[in-house]
């Protein structure tokens, strides 16, 4: 059949019947007994009727695509999970549990995963799919479904639709073609790369793009070469201070900041050293009264924030920002430090200060003194990101300490504590959950995050307290015990 009769068809129905008359020739086989004799006017029911006729017939004459049969997938040589493994892994990615919600069920399915990735076992075939279509939804997951899913997971992908694409597409390194044509992102990324492999290699080439290079993209690149970063950075560090644009001064003085003997360190603890001294077993602390071109140079910012006096503003960035051993003119520890009283004048700055150095210089030591100082007292975020700082097993103790004097205070630090929760922290828990009195303060927040806290191996002493409570107190504890059981299944079927 011509082509062209659809074609003459399309037109007439586009530009109406009244103006343009189809009429119908060449057409032979089944349609033409069915449709207006050969040369006729068609009206409008029969340019519909002809139209109809034609589009079946040019369905029902294509030749259908022959489509290779795709290889066979390798065959797996890693072993496979138990059967109640699997079975287990089936119910939650369907989320057929219907005491938990549809976010909960899918978060024990990326535990399950996590924990067969890091045993070497795979998911079965059948369960394939559902893992895809995981992975298309939650990109988090991807890795530990690639790990579970085998050699048949990318095989099955290159089969599947396109969003399964990136179980056959991993991220692959930084290129050098994102260095000339990539995004801002994707340069920061390739010199990031680049300077944990070759240093020197990455500092020529940020050095010879320089003059290019927009303020707040230059910024970001100097910030990636804190991978690598090493004396031979100092020079020309030190000559971005002396950049005019206020960004290019903070980037570069970030680096110089964590960069072991620099100058820029020498500076900043004289300034800090300058501002304070002893009387009488007192820190006495003095404001600069200025923000000078030194200071501006090594990125102090002259403006303060809303509300915030400009002294206030200096101060606290020369303290935040000297090195926290410089502190040992005064004395050798951070307890010995804080021990002493601060004036009342600018005391408070200077403490602040000090809370601020010890979070920006990851400084486990002083933020562990810092914190146990200001519980009950100082803003909550900020004792959070001293908590962020200060080894696992210290918090750990700390968090199980506040646990038995004032709940509300430690259940806000949990989520900073890694999971599984070290040994300390569980068995207050479960102290508390046993205290009646306490029982009934923040429980809530503190089951929610128990949930995830605990070690599964708990399991039989969570629920052995649940069983010794009263049965109206038991109802508290019945989403804990149930997750804190799955979970507990979850690893022994793994094992």
């Amino acid at each position: 059949m011509s082509t062209s009769i659809w074609s003459d068809l399309m037109s007439s129905a586009l530009v109406g019947t009244d103006r343009r008359r189809p009429v119908l020739s060449g057409l032979d086989g089944p349609p033409a007994g069915t449709l207006s004799p050969i040369g006729t006017e068609l009206d409008p029911d029969g340019l519909l009727s002809a139209a109809a006729a034609v589009t079946v017939t040019r369905r029902a004459g294509q030749v259908p695509a022959r489509t290779q049969r795709p290889d066979p997938a390798t065959a797996e040589t890693a072993p496979y999970a138990s059967a109640a493994a699997q079975q287990r892994l089936a119910a939650l990615l369907s989320g057929g549990d219907a005491e938990l919600d549809r976010t909960t069920t899918r978060d024990l399915a990326g535990e399950w995963l996590r924990i067969a990735a890091g045993r070497g076992l795979l998911a079965e075939p059948g369960l394939l799919v559902a893992l895809l279509d995981l992975g298309s939804s939650d990109s988090s997951v991807r890795p530990v479904v690639r790990a579970v899913g085998g050699t048949r997971l990318g095989w099955l992908a290159l089969q599947g639709p396109g969003r399964w694409a990136w179980a056959v597409q991993p991220e692959d390194a930084a290129q050098p073609a994102d260095w000339d044509t990539g995004r801002a992102a994707d340069r920061v990324r390739y010199l990031g790369e680049l300077r944990a492999r070759d240093a020197a290699a990455g500092r020529d080439l940020l050095l010879e793009a320089w003059p290019q290079e927009k303020a707040a993209d230059l910024a970001a690149l100097i910030a990636a070469c804190g991978a690598g970063l090493g004396p031979d950075d100092e020079p020309w560090l030190e000559k971005a201070l002396d950049d005019r644009r206020a960004q290019i001064r903070e980037a570069a003085a970030r680096l110089l900041a964590v960069l072991p003997g620099s100058a820029w360190r020498q500076r900043m603890a004289e300034r800090a050293l300058a501002c304070v001294h002893v009387a009488a077993r007192k820190l006495v602390a003095t404001a600069p009264t200025e923000c000078d071109e030194s200071m501006r140079r090594d990125g102090i910012s002259v403006k303060p924030p809303q509300s915030v006096g400009e002294r206030t503003h200096w101060f606290r960035q020369i303290i935040e920002y000297a090195p926290l051993d410089c502190w040992t003119a005064f004395d050798e520890t951070p307890a010995g430090l804080l021990s002493r009283k601060f004036d009342d004048t600018w005391g408070h700055v200077l403490r602040a200060g000090l809370n601020r150095a010890a979070i920006t210089q990851r400084d486990g030591a002083w933020a562990a003194v810092l914190i146990h100082e200001g519980l009950g007292r100082r803003d909550m975020n900020e004792l959070r990101e001293l908590a962020a700082v200060m080894p696992e097993q210290d918090l750990a103790e700390l968090i199980a300490a506040q646990l038995r004097r004032e709940v509300d205070i430690a259940t806000r630090l949990l989520d900073v504590l890694p999971t599984p929760w070290a040994a300390p922290v569980p068995e207050a828990v479960l102290e508390c959950l046993a205290d009646t009195q306490r029982r009934r303060s923040g429980w809530w927040q503190l089951l929610r995050h128990a949930e995830w806290g605990f070690d599964p191996a708990y399991a039989p002493q969570a629920r052995a307290l649940h069983d010794s409570l009263p049965i109206p107190d038991q109802q508290l504890l019945v989403r804990f015990i149930t997750m804190l059981q799955i979970r507990h299944d979850i690893h022994q079927e793994l094992s």
